[in-house]
């Protein structure tokens, strides 16, 4: 069988797939060719209007999308968070009192997070992939196997076609058929929860404040857009979300308002509601020879911790630097000592973060009485601790630990 010759194939047009190419790209100066592969028609990924669904792009995060050139792209799009505000009460009490209070501004120019359209951010990907040298988007079409050799990785496609390069990266989403193929197993935490996205328009500006209710069944989380608009993700029991996705959307605004309140004035919901079952994966390993996992394949983290994305960039960044550093110095990109630097750099992070969210999610989903006031007691003294509230806004932001370049906003 013909094969068409590449350096990498990355199996996954998302977000990080569509990223890591272009940050090699723009690495090697298009001296390098990649394949990007993915299921859905280029057509169905870029089409339609706002679908309800908004990404936290987090302060680190940022600075790769602007030296990437994707930025200014967004920008008008992105609303910044100013501050965050968690409360922790019963669904039938009429005032939320904040339990912590953040300053999100890292500086002046420059939030802990940015809440950005996903349609407005995949059309941006998109388009920076698309003109990127060396760049070549295959869709509609999935790696359905492939074979590993001494010096190449051969895959074959859906659509019959052959590739050979010499690293395949898998970012092919949390039920990763190519972790499967590889021989990765993963951890998986299911839940009975499931998670409702949708927006809603409001009367009264926002002033860029993000507020999360963690409520008995779960968070309930505003994250403001651009605009008299806020992003709504909450949790309910799997019964309460049928319900909820059967009312018409003047019966639905009534429900967000009981959670959401009345401080920005009636709510109109401006998206469909979706929903989505909530699990967290986690695979035992990050890499095989000649191939390695990014993204939600690697680690699909319970979106509680609000970091999902940003732990896929941050893949993005580090599984970047470390193929660029071993192009530069002519060594073999497939090769497992290569790749287990990336595994290194990223899987100690993303196992204490699913650790973190899990906690978390089982300490906030007790109800009960005391545990809600040892909750309270724990939030109000971190609200009296500046130093320390600070940290947690250095680490939404990304901006602690050993940070890849691109996440320190300098080129490769």
């Amino acid at each position: 069988m013909n094969e068409d010759v590449f350096d990498i194939v990355i199996a996954g047009g998302s977000f990080v797939g569509l990223t890591l190419a272009i940050a090699l790209s723009q690495a090697a100066q298009g001296d390098v060719r990649i394949a990007v592969v993915d299921a859905l028609p280029r057509e169905k990924q870029l089409g339609g209007d706002f679908d309800g669904r908004s990404a936290a792009i987090s302060a680190s995060a940022r600075q790769m999308l602007r030296v990437l050139g994707v930025w200014d792209a967004v920008a008008a799009d992105a609303q910044a968070v100013a501050s965050i505000e968690i409360t922790d009460t019963q669904l039938e009490t009429p005032v939320r009192t904040a339990l912590l209070r953040f300053n999100s501004m890292v500086r002046d120019d420059l939030a802990a997070a940015y809440i950005l359209e996903n349609v407005r951010f995949r059309r941006a990907l998109f388009a920076a992939a698309e003109a990127a040298p060396g760049v070549t988007l295959i869709m509609p079409a999935s790696v359905s196997s492939f074979v590993v050799n001494e010096a190449n990785v051969s895959a074959t496609l859906s659509n019959g076609r052959a590739l050979r390069a010499k690293l395949l990266v898998a970012a092919d989403g949390q039920k990763s058929a190519l972790r499967t193929l590889a021989g990765i197993k993963a951890m998986r935490w299911e839940t009975s929860r499931m998670g409702i996205v949708t927006s809603v328009g409001h009367e009264a500006p926002h002033e860029g404040r993000a507020v999360q209710h963690f409520l008995p069944s779960g968070p309930f989380a505003m994250l403001p857009l651009t605009g008299n608009r806020t992003s709504l993700v909450w949790t309910e029991r799997a019964d309460e979300t049928a319900r909820l996705l059967k009312l018409d959307l003047d019966s639905l605004a009534t429900e967000i308002e009981n959670r959401f309140g009345r401080h920005l004035g009636a709510l109109t919901v401006l998206s469909k509601p979706a929903a989505y079952p909530l699990s967290m994966t986690l695979a035992r390993e990050f890499m095989k020879p000649r191939f390695a996992l990014a993204g939600d394949a690697a680690h699909g983290l319970h979106w509680i911790a609000g970091q999902g994305l940003n732990h896929g960039l941050k893949d993005v960044a580090a599984l970047s630097e470390v193929i660029f550093d071993a192009m530069r110095l002519g060594l073999d990109i497939g090769d497992v000592t290569v790749l287990r630097r990336y595994e290194q750099w990223r899987r100690f992070d993303s196992v204490t973060s699913a650790l973190a969210a899990a906690a978390i999610n089982t300490i906030f989903l007790d109800g009960g009485a005391p545990l809600r006031m040892l909750r309270s007691f724990g939030l109000g003294l971190v609200n009296r601790i500046d130093p320390l509230k600070q940290f947690f806004v250095q680490e939404a932001a990304g901006l602690t630990g050993a940070t890849p370049k691109l996440l320190r906003g300098e080129a490769l």
